[in-house]
């Protein structure tokens, strides 16, 4: 229970990755904020969980929760959602800037052909997202002088993709890594610790359904991992978990890669 009496603020929880953060958090005892654009996205590709959501999955661990939806892209959105989390909890210690994707098609995200809907909007998503929610929890981090903020960028923003897909995708995780090491430099002084994990190729549903079911896709890129299998949410929560315990009291401004030796520098 090592972050009991904490607040922590998850955005795109509501499935995969962010859906495990969420329930990791709760068994080490903060209490949890689900943010998606829609609560019960996973739905959408069919993920089972074990209650009608998220939220209370949460609840049946012993700590509170409450969801909240929003688009994180819209400022206005963002600043709405934190102070409803202030009113609801008094304080807020955790955010993990989870919620992303990339918009468009995958045949459609090469750099010179990606249509400017599909740039704008998965720069939105990851970019501006991550941008507008670090702004808007800085200044009552600062305040209680302690915090804990953990971007995610992508492998996609380290290398690029054989033959140039996922363009867009990779220069929005890129940004996050850039925006992470600036906003760890000014928040430093104030006891808030802000990093970065970046996941490589992690069997979500919605992916197994998007990208690995194109023929061939999933077995090309296992290839590409040293570990020789695909990551799992839950590898990516046990990273995060470094990230916001005390496991990390010196660690600021780091991006770490959780790829299974896919990214090899």
């Amino acid at each position: 229970m090592k972050l009991k009496g904490k607040v922590a603020l998850i955005t795109g929880a509501a499935r995969a990755i962010g859906r495990s953060h969420a329930l990791r958090l709760a068994r080490l005892g903060a209490d949890i904020v689900i943010n998606d654009i829609n609560l019960e996205s996973h739905k959408e590709f069919e993920e089972k969980i074990t209650a009608p959501t998220v939220m209370e999955e949460v609840r049946g661990l012993g700590v509170r929760c409450i969801g909240i939806e929003g688009d994180v892209g819209k400022k206005a959105q963002v600043e709405d959602m934190v102070k409803r989390v202030l009113d609801e909890f008094r304080h807020l210690d955790i955010l993990i800037n989870n919620a992303g994707g990339l918009a468009g098609e995958v045949m459609k995200s090469y750099a010179s052909l990606a249509p400017e809907e599909d740039i704008r909007a998965t720069l939105d998503r990851n970019l501006m997202g991550t941008i507008f929610c670090c702004q808007a929890v800085a200044e009552p981090m600062k305040k209680q002088r302690w915090g804990r903020i953990v971007n995610t960028s992508s492998q996609a923003a380290l290398q690029a993709q054989p033959g140039g897909f996922y363009a867009h995708y990779g220069a929005a995780k890129a940004g996050v890594i850039a925006y992470t090491r600036y906003l760890a430099q000014e928040l430093a002084p104030y006891g808030i610790l802000v990093n970065c994990v970046v996941p490589a190729y992690v069997s979500t549903e919605r992916l197994e359904r998007k990208v690995f079911s194109l023929p061939g896709m999933k077995e090309q890129l296992i290839t590409q991992v040293p570990l020789g299998r695909m990551g799992t949410p839950e590898d990516i929560s046990k990273v995060m978990e470094f990230f916001v315990t005390d496991l990390s009291d010196y660690v600021t401004g780091q991006c770490l890669s959780v790829c299974g030796g896919a990214i090899r520098f």
